[in-house]
């Protein structure tokens, strides 16, 4: 009997999974590939850094199959390029560069970086030795010997590695890069010795060896959709990443980030301090959405960082409103931090969810930077505003904006100079205290009073009333 149950419950799976099979939809026939285009038509900067790292985490996210890089550049800047070229290298999907029409020095770096490259009609690639900017923009400039030849070395290196990664004939990109290397492939002299390689797509496409291989092209191509048509991507979704025109301004704010720290958590420490007053949190807000904005263009902030920086200040106010516990202080502080580092943190596409040392080295330095420096001005705020004409004047208008137009009479206040009585509010440090059957907009020298603990009036200074803790 157990035998044949068995047998029969055997039997039903298979029909079910034979059915299921069937009738399952298969992703090939109803699901589109997507590929990502990066167009980049001007010399490579920060800006180009900052466009091809979003591109990248928008594409990871989307898991595309492709991203292409539709190229058009005389060079650029060195350190830019080799951050884009660790960029592509860590790249979770396939990468390739479109040369439309050209690809000079450090345009043929970044190709060299992507795992097929594609040649317009027409177009060229190449020529790619290290040059400096001459003063005064009088263009370029040679670099003297002992420089170039140590520079030329360091980029034989780096584009010999990365173009072996991608599979690419590295001797092809070193002719590139020296002069005085030549390129010869099989017995036939591609480019002499003492000139640089330079090639046309019908040049880059020669094939040479055996068996035959081409130069560097994998093939000349009309249009972005003949591409895709090559790399078997025929009817992929296209999702273009353009230049916001804030990328100039998102290097300074990546650069000025410790002072928009600084700047942001002064402000919400004002805020505590004489709630009501609406300026202060402004000023934090434009801080710190000027902080994330900033490096959301960079390519290196998401909604993830904005989210945990709202659940920490949330935390945070928690603290400030119901003091005591402690908990959601601490919490919130140490979130507050985290979305502030992280925001900075170059994280590869598909790489590790943590980030090692190398990493979060430079990011907690500056956000430490910052926070330590507005600890600093806040302590000095805490000993000064007090006493400050300035903030007796902040101190009135919030108490008056909080109390609906209530405000004490200054004969009543000072005829109860040196009365006690509890503090009918929390005092942070404004607030009100209740004197007998007298409700007195009061302050403290900076100390956080709680509702309820017994006060004492200390000085009447016009509006201003102050009272300590008894």
């Amino acid at each position: 009997m157990g035998a044949r149950y068995r047998a029969r419950v055997k039997r039903v799976l298979s029909i079910l999974l034979f059915v299921a099979a069937t009738f399952s939809p298969r992703p090939s026939a109803f699901a589109k590939s997507t590929v990502y285009v990066v167009s980049i038509r001007e010399d490579i900067t920060h800006n180009t850094l900052f466009l091809v790292r979003r591109a990248l985490r928008e594409a990871a996210g989307k898991k595309a199959d492709a991203l292409v890089l539709d190229m058009e550049t005389n060079g650029g800047r060195v350190d830019a390029t080799e951050e884009i070229i660790k960029l592509l290298e860590h790249a979770p999907m396939k990468t390739y560069t479109f040369v439309n029409p050209k690809a000079f020095s450090a345009g043929a770096y970044i190709a060299a970086a992507t795992d097929k490259i594609f040649m317009a009609p027409g177009s060229v690639i190449g020529a790619a030795t290290p040059l400096i900017l001459a003063p005064g923009g009088g263009g370029v400039a040679e670099l003297p010997k002992d420089i170039q030849e140590k520079m030329t070395s360091a980029m034989r290196a780096l584009i010999r590695a990365t173009a072996q990664e991608k599979g690419h004939n590295p001797d092809v990109f070193e002719a590139m890069v020296d002069r005085e290397l030549g390129l010869t492939i099989e017995g036939v002299e591609v480019v002499a010795k003492g000139k640089l390689l330079t090639l046309t797509n019908k040049e880059a496409g020669q094939a040479y060896g055996l068996p035959p291989k081409p130069l560097l092209s994998a093939g000349t191509v009309k249009s972005l959709d003949e591409l895709l048509a090559t790399v078997s991507l025929t009817g992929a979704v296209v999702e273009r990443v353009e230049p916001y025109g804030f990328e100039v301004a998102a290097r300074w704010i990546t650069a000025l980030s410790p002072l928009l720290i600084l700047v942001g958590l002064v402000a919400i420490y004002l805020e505590i301090k004489a709630p009501g007053l609406g300026a202060p949190a402004i000023v934090a807000l434009i801080c710190f959405g000027v902080y994330f904005a900033g490096f959301f263009v960079a390519g290196l902030a998401g909604w993830e960082e904005v989210a945990l920086f709202v659940v920490g200040l949330g935390l945070v106010a928690v603290e400030v409103i119901f003091p005591g516990h402690l908990l959601s202080g601490v919490a919130g502080t140490l979130l507050i931090i985290g979305a502030l580092v992280m925001a900075m943190i170059q994280r590869w596409p598909g790489g590790p969810v943590w980030p090692g040392w190398a990493d979060l080295q430079g990011p907690l330095l500056r956000v430490t930077g910052g926070f330590v420096g507005s600890v600093v001005v806040t302590m000095i705020l805490g000993h000064y505003l007090p006493k400050s004409s300035l903030f007796a004047k902040m101190e009135l208008g919030a108490s008056t904006s909080s109390a609906a137009g209530y405000t004490s009479a200054i004969g009543t206040a000072k005829s109860l100079l040196g009365a006690t009585g509890i503090a009918d509010t929390q005092l942070r440090p404004s607030g009100k205290g209740k004197f007998g059957d007298e409700l007195v907009d009061v302050v403290t020298e900076g100390e956080l009073i709680e509702r309820g603990v017994s006060i004492k009036i200390t000085q009447v200074q016009g509006a201003r009333v102050v009272v300590t803790r008894v």
